[in-house]
């Protein structure tokens, strides 16, 4: 078994339950999803999925080909990185690839998880520095 990673913005967990959010894929295809738990192996991938945002304010997320993850946030919304993130570190055991999400980075399963562990970083920015992500300004 291999460790996956959850982010939010929700601290103190101690399990992960299938919650219907945010879901992959285009309105009709979100519609006849049910609750999952959503995860990566990638913890950078994580910190982007951490807290809210949205591509209507010009947020977005960039997977360069050698894997580097970006966060795309254009430069009078940088306030929305002054949040702390939680990310979770699951056990990998009953996830699936998600074909939904156009990266295949993300993973779901259907069912509650446990929490290994939580790191706790004080910004957005921090959390994405400290697994070798990074902010781009536009």
């Amino acid at each position: 078994m291999s460790t996956i990673y959850h982010g939010t913005i929700i601290k103190n967990l101690t399990g992960l339950e299938p919650r219907k959010r945010y879901t992959p894929g285009d309105a009709a295809a979100a519609d006849a999803i049910g609750p999952r738990i959503y995860a990566t192996y990638n913890p950078a991938f994580a910190v982007a999925h951490s807290f809210p945002w949205s591509s209507e304010d010009g947020i977005d997320i960039q997977v360069k080909e050698n894997g580097t993850i970006s966060i795309i946030v254009p430069k009078d919304k940088t306030t929305v990185l002054n949040q702390e993130i939680c990310i979770y570190s699951l056990p990998d055991d009953t996830f699936v690839p998600t074909t939904e999400e156009e990266t295949g980075l993300t993973y779901h399963s259907e069912v509650a998880v446990p929490v290994h562990e939580c790191v706790i970083f004080p910004t957005v920015t921090a959390g994405i520095e400290a697994y070798g992500g990074q902010i781009l300004f536009i």
